[in-house]
């Protein structure tokens, strides 16, 4: 290559990324035939000598750019066309033009040099000693200049993604083969380089700008907890989630991990600095509070490790620290619903100030559910963390840890669940007010679904008085709801006088919500031996009723006015997914405790037959029948057939309303997937 074709390349470039003008033979070139002459430097192995002198001599970003991708297919795609020595080279010389250059370089450019050598790295991982030892090469980059020092930090950053993460083209086994090698040899060494690199921000021994001192902050957190969620073992964890599984770091981590200072250096720069580096530094801890128990070598390390990480919630709590950033916020949450997951209540409960921190976390719930226009994807954190204290309470004896737990646990479960019902439901009337302003969060399917699975344990660890206080939302609203109808007559909503409307739609809404959390509830029914005597079935009739006579009023409205009277298609969704639950629970029953010796008293429901119940009753029976007696809607054959004609119904006045339509032939599917094919 030489000058003058070094200039096309840059004309090209020029077109591809800045749209600028490049022509040939005085014709005007396009972005696409730019961008295809361009990638001809991907074709062939030859074509490496061109891209180093674009690297060595061009002035364009963009030109260095395209060199370096070049490089960077090429390598791992003709591989095996080089030899060992010429692969160092190659990597060689990208370190040395880094170490050059690179504090001149655009940030896109250094991205993309650094992941090829990361990728050299890799490939050659079993080559030469001297790609295992890019770790040693780096460390000089972070002892020299401010800017080196960056550098070497996004180097190990992508050094340990590129190691972490299966290239293409190469087998799982070839992946976990150099992965775990790396683990051994060089993982640790990078993770003690992220902490030292803290710890020198923390003591000011390094002379840097504040903006140098953010960056170099942000990429030591990141290094951080890209080691501690590196994949040690091979579990391939799903990255789209956010769940954090148990950390499995090796053995000779132990003494860093456990170190009291470890935990105080994230938590010192959780709270002495603004996101994105605060809320890396909680993630770290997150996952310094996800290490598995063997790790630690005594219960009593475990415990004392335990009580630091509590203390430093005590005090963020205690503070606010930090929490009205929403990065901060949401990585806190994180954090609080983790803490139950690796730990046993047994142990929270015996750690210093567990009562304190429970009554702390009980408050940052209820003001977080208050404002839950801010919260929405962060709550269900905060409800996991309930639904696992609670779960965990019949294996913890009440004599265990803190005097009078159990009694704590009781009364701030039940404050957080009626800050839920009274805020949620009150949310409808925000949202309706707000012109716009605010989003539904009955809209947010993904967040409505992780709140709603983590309710029905927590509501019935408390359900008597949670029972009750949905009752005193429902037959109010009921009572309303039935009065605006019938001023409304036979007309539409949206035909209405404005004020009606708007309080037709209010009213629509907080029963949206109440029909869900019923159904939710209903839905955690457990049949299980150990509930059956706790009367819950009672409870569970008397919040059916209220939903099965609202789908009743609605249904009617429908019917009456040949479809012009149609409720919101939120609270129409809302009674279908309670069908689904009550489905779930009560309907499976029909076979279960029917005469195994054929169908007596039969009722044809669309074309099911449903078989009359035993008069020999189990235990299940009772519990079974009590709960339609209760309800007082009728046996199981009439409130199948209201929810059968309700079905009917949505088909024949909601055609065009997909999520309507599909999620009632869902329902349909599973009831006749539900009876016995045997007995039709």
């Amino acid at each position: 290559m030489d000058a003058q074709q070094l200039s096309q390349v840059e004309s090209l470039c020029e077109t591809l990324y800045a749209s600028g003008v490049s022509t040939e033979n005085g014709k005007p070139i396009s972005r696409a035939e730019a961008q295809s002459r361009l990638l001809s430097l991907q074709s062939s192995a030859d074509f490496i000598p061109q891209c180093q002198y674009i690297l060595d001599h061009s002035s364009s970003h963009y030109a260095r750019l395209v060199a370096s991708n070049a490089l960077t297919e090429l390598i791992t795609t003709h591989w095996n066309n080089f030899t060992i020595p010429q692969r160092i080279d190659i990597r060689n010389y990208i370190l040395g033009y880094l170490a050059n250059q690179g504090p001149g370089l655009q940030t896109f450019v250094v991205t993309s040099l650094i992941k090829l050598v990361c990728r050299i790295t890799k490939l050659g991982w079993f080559d030469d000693a001297s790609h295992r030892e890019l770790a040693d090469d780096v460390t000089k980059f972070l002892q020299a200049t401010v800017d080196h020092c960056i550098l070497g930090l996004k180097i190990l950053n992508q050094l340990v993604d590129e190691l972490n993460i299966p290239t293409s083209g190469r087998t799982l086994t070839q992946h976990r083969k150099t992965s775990v090698s790396f683990r051994d040899v060089c993982l640790f060494k990078v993770f003690q380089l992220g902490l030292t690199t803290l710890k020198q921000l923390q003591s000011r021994a390094i002379s840097a700008d504040p903006r140098q001192e953010a960056i170099l902050g942000e990429q030591s957190l990141s290094l951080t907890v890209r080691c501690l969620s590196f994949d040690f073992i091979g579990t391939n964890p799903d990255e789209s989630t956010e769940d954090v599984g148990t950390i499995q770091a090796p053995s000779s981590w132990r003494t860093v991990l456990q170190d009291p200072q470890t935990m105080d250096l994230l938590f010192d720069f959780y709270a002495k600095t603004e996101p994105p580096r605060s809320s890396k530094a909680m993630e770290a801890v997150i996952l310094l509070c996800s290490i598995r128990r063997s790790l630690f070598s005594s219960d009593k390390e475990r415990a004392a490790f335990l009580g630091k990480v509590m203390l430093g919630i005590r005090e963020l709590l205690s503070n606010q620290t930090g929490l009205q950033h929403m990065d901060n916020y949401h990585q806190f949450c994180r954090l609080l619903g983790r803490l139950k997951a690796n730990y046993q209540l047994s142990e929270l409960v015996k750690a210093d100030g567990y009562l304190e921190w429970l009554d702390l976390a009980s408050s940052f719930t209820v003001q977080s559910i208050r404002n839950w226009q801010y919260s929405t994807n962060s709550i269900h954190y905060l409800l996991a963390l309930w639904g696992r204290l609670v779960a965990a309470v019949p294996y913890v004896r009440p004599d265990t840890g803190a005097q009078g737990h159990v009694q704590a646990l009781e009364k701030q479960v039940l404050t957080v669940v009626e800050s839920y019902i009274d805020n949620m439901v009150g949310s409808a009337e925000m949202v309706l007010t707000s012109d716009g302003a605010l989003d539904d969060p009955l809209e947010d399917d993904g967040s409505l679904k992780e709140q709603l699975d983590r309710l029905p344990v927590i509501c019935r660890f408390q359900y008597g008085p949670v029972g009750n206080k949905i009752l005193s939302k429902f037959d109010p609203l009921l009572s309303q709801y039935q009065e605006m109808l019938n001023l409304v007559g036979s007309s539409s909503t949206a035909n209405a006088p404005a004020d009606i409307a708007q309080r037709i739609s209010i009213t629509e809404g907080q029963l949206t919500w109440l029909t869900y959390m019923v159904g939710t509830i209903v839905g955690g029914h457990s049949w299980s031996s150990a509930h059956m005597g706790d009367g819950e079935e009672a409870i569970d009739a008397s919040l059916s009723r209220r939903v099965l006579q609202l789908a009743q009023m609605v249904d009617y409205r429908l019917t009456s006015t040949n479809g012009v009277g149609r409720s919101d298609s939120k609270l129409e969704q809302a009674l279908l997914y309670y069908f689904q639950h009550f489905r779930r629970v009560y309907m499976f029953m029909w076979d279960q405790v029917s005469n195994d010796g054929g169908v007596s008293n039969a009722v044809s429901v669309v074309g099911l037959m449903v078989a009359k119940l035993d008069s020999a009753s189990s235990s299940k029976q009772k519990v079974y029948q009590r709960m339609f007696e209760h309800m007082g809607m009728g046996d199981h054959t009439q409130v199948a057939n209201q929810i059968v004609t309700k079905m009917g119904n949505n088909l024949k006045y909601w055609p065009e309303e997909n999520d309507i339509v599909a999620k009632t032939l869902d329902l349909l599917l599973d009831m006749a997937g539900g009876y016995s094919s045997s007995k039709l």
